[in-house]
């Protein structure tokens, strides 16, 4: 009997645990240890700036990495603006419309507080936050230590699945939303080549470019990592230049042909595997048979598959005649 009455005892001691909740600090001690091993990140942001009763928005592309970061910002039509570089010591801003760079000592012209790395640094100088386990998001509330009266404070927001940012909310001190800033597409510590951070490579934006898994090399090098002998067309639009000849490794070691014309790109990318055209319109021009979506058109070479991708500013007929020197 009294083996009976323990059995059920453990039995009951069991299934009472099962159903307490983890405790709430092991998700921010999560939180707080990825926090303090970030070395660098990248991420697409959109930005929602309000100011009396106005809403501002835009885009960015954020890179950073020890200390040195990059933001690639985009208008409200999603057209290359900006792209602001801090080197570890001076910043420089690339104005796309002007074709030109400048070194910037004005810090209240460079959005740093849009940075991750911003609310990382807010997070460890504050001297009392607040928590909150929500349904759906991580929430940790921070004063802002060096801010003002549009920036008092900021609601960091994390994922549940991965403790990654979702995205951050500014308040001003009368708690009034000023600013709210969303993440995606984010990376923990993904690694990142020095030259995005300096001023020799301020002009290219990286927002069309595989910036993760890219391996630049030399033309000739090209069949050795790829075991494909490259197509080059042999016509361009004009003031297109290649500038850069890279394998895609995690896309079948594809081959990506750069081409820019100052912040207008042409991307090249031929790889070999089975294309069945699903999602895309099939169109006949001349001897050659394309497929199209959106900016992007494909031709199948004798199995070598071409994909032609744009910004927009290239027209129907230009890329046609790309495609038709390719063959």
């Amino acid at each position: 009997m009294k083996r009976l009455l323990l059995a059920l005892l453990l039995m009951m001691t069991i299934a009472f645990s099962g159903c307490i909740k983890k405790p709430q600090g092991d998700a921010f001690s999560n939180i707080k240890k990825s926090l303090d091993n970030l070395k660098s990140y990248t991420s697409d942001v959109d930005i929602e700036l309000h100011n009396n009763k106005n809403v501002k928005k835009y885009s960015m592309k954020q890179l950073y990495k020890d200390g040195k970061y990059r933001m690639e910002i985009y208008d409200e039509s999603d057209k290359p603006d900006k792209v602001i570089v801090f080197d570890g010591s001076r910043s420089y801003v690339y104005f796309s419309k002007v074709n030109q760079t400048f070194i910037e000592d004005n810090s209240e012209n460079i959005p740093a507080y849009t940075l991750f790395t911003s609310f990382i640094n807010n997070f460890k100088m504050a001297g009392e936050i607040k928590k909150e386990d929500g349904e759906e998001y991580y929430r940790i509330d921070v004063p802002i230590p060096e801010g003002n009266t549009f920036m008092y404070n900021e609601v960091m927001e994390f994922s549940k699945k991965d403790y990654k940012p979702l995205s951050m909310k500014i308040y001003d001190i009368k708690g009034k939303l000023f600013a709210e800033i969303r993440y995606k597409n984010f990376m923990y510590n993904p690694k990142l080549e020095d030259g995005l951070f300096s001023q020799s490579d301020i002009s290219t934006f990286s927002r069309y470019m595989n910036i993760q898994n890219d391996l630049s090399i030399d033309i000739k090098d090209v069949y050795k990592y790829t075991g494909i002998n490259p197509v080059f067309p042999e016509y361009m639009p004009g003031n297109y230049v290649l500038v850069n000849v890279s394998i895609d490794m995690s896309n079948n070691n594809a081959i990506n042909l750069t081409y820019l014309n100052g912040n207008d790109i042409i991307k090249i990318v031929e790889s070999v595997y089975t294309f069945d055209g699903k999602g895309f319109d099939k169109k006949k021009s001349g001897d050659i048979s394309y497929y199209k979506k959106d900016n992007q058109y494909v031709v199948d070479r004798n199995g070598l598959i071409i994909d032609v991708f744009s910004n927009g500013n290239v027209s129907s007929d230009e890329v046609l005649m790309i495609l038709n020197s390719l063959i």
